[in-house]
């Protein structure tokens, strides 16, 4: 597997600090900036820790992140003040490519499951800080998520019972230390100090992996991930609004054509229309509270969750887009 260098960005009040607990700002705090001067400079992805607490700290932590997202150019990951299924949706819907549960938490132990139903295992991580952390939810972890974020040093016990990539959060400096970590088999990359630090040229990191014939990604290119909604993945950006429509819903047919295990979509389908309609309903009810809060980005949000499963019911039924625009011209 290639190792990945994955950057830190601690938020609170929406800028930058330098770490848990930190209150001075990393750099001018600017987390747009420098997510951009992260990319730039060679990292595979971002991984933000939210430290917000009260309701509406946590929105505008949300916006922010989608903000990161659009402007990083890179696949992001989210971990902190994770409470309930609607975090987890919100920060997939701004663009995170993956969400960080915290396992040291027994209520987001109880969301995994539904949530890997529900978005697909690929777009959840587990974060673990004792190893009894992994040991106690292995059979669920394994089955429902795409690896582990370590903030401790636990790959040794874990490779020793389990092949789960894991991505290590560390506060090593020393390359030599850093070198032998990544050489670990089932180590998916770094995060922490060091690769978070202004002063590292990540690009020079890599390239010493290399001549460790550790293999690393040599930049991230661009359109190599999508993040229109957290529901699908593709090649490149579509040209119009309507093929993104089109482009989902030939998604949702291949679903029902070659179910995937863990896929939202294939639990819908084998629960069939009555459990469709109902999170039709849910979503209708979701809308009309959004409308109220009059919150525009929230309702667009809902919006597009309620297309989502429209587009599920067309499936089961049999109806295709071409059907709804001829209904639509005629009126």
């Amino acid at each position: 597997m290639k190792k990945q260098m994955i950057p830190c960005l601690y938020l609170q009040y929406e800028k930058a600090v330098t770490g848990f607990g930190q209150r001075n700002l990393l750099g001018d705090g600017d987390v747009e900036a420098l997510g951009r001067f992260y990319r730039d400079g060679g990292a595979d992805g971002l991984l933000i820790f939210d430290f917000s607490s009260k309701e509406q700290e946590h929105e505008r932590a949300i916006k922010k992140i989608g903000s990161i997202c659009r402007t990083a150019e890179i696949p992001v990951m989210t971990a902190g003040n994770i409470k309930c299924m609607d975090d987890i949706k919100k920060l997939i819907y701004a663009g995170c490519e993956k969400v960080v549960l915290n396992f040291s938490k027994k209520s987001n132990i109880l969301l995994l499951e539904e949530a890997s139903r529900r978005f697909g295992k690929e777009k959840m991580v587990i974060s673990i800080s004792s190893f009894h952390e992994f040991a106690d939810n292995q059979k669920l972890i394994e089955q429902c998520s795409d690896g582990i974020l370590a903030l401790d040093s636990l790959q040794d016990e874990v490779a020793a019972v389990s092949q789960i990539p894991v991505l290590l959060h560390t506060d090593e400096g020393k390359e030599e230390e850093l070198i032998a970590l990544l050489k670990g088999k089932y180590v998916s990359g770094l995060s922490g100090a060091y690769i978070s630090n202004l002063d590292t040229k990540i690009h020079k990191f890599k390239e010493r992996c290399r001549e460790e014939n550790i293999s690393v990604n040599r930049e991230f290119e661009k359109g190599d991930s999508s993040r229109r909604n957290g529901k699908i993945v593709s090649e490149s950006f579509p040209e119009s609004s309507f093929s993104v429509l089109q482009d989902v819903y030939k998604l949702i047919l291949d679903r029902k054509e070659n179910p995937q295990e863990g896929s939202y979509i294939n639990y819908l389908f084998d629960k069939g229309t009555d459990k469709i309609l109902k999170k039709i309903g849910e979503e209708c009810t979701d809308i009309v509270i959004a409308a109220k809060n009059e919150d525009k980005e929230e309702i667009a949000c809902e919006i597009s969750d309620l297309l989502y499963h429209i587009m599920v019911l067309m499936a089961e039924k049999g109806i295709f887009w071409e059907d709804i625009t001829q209904e639509l011209t005629g009126k």
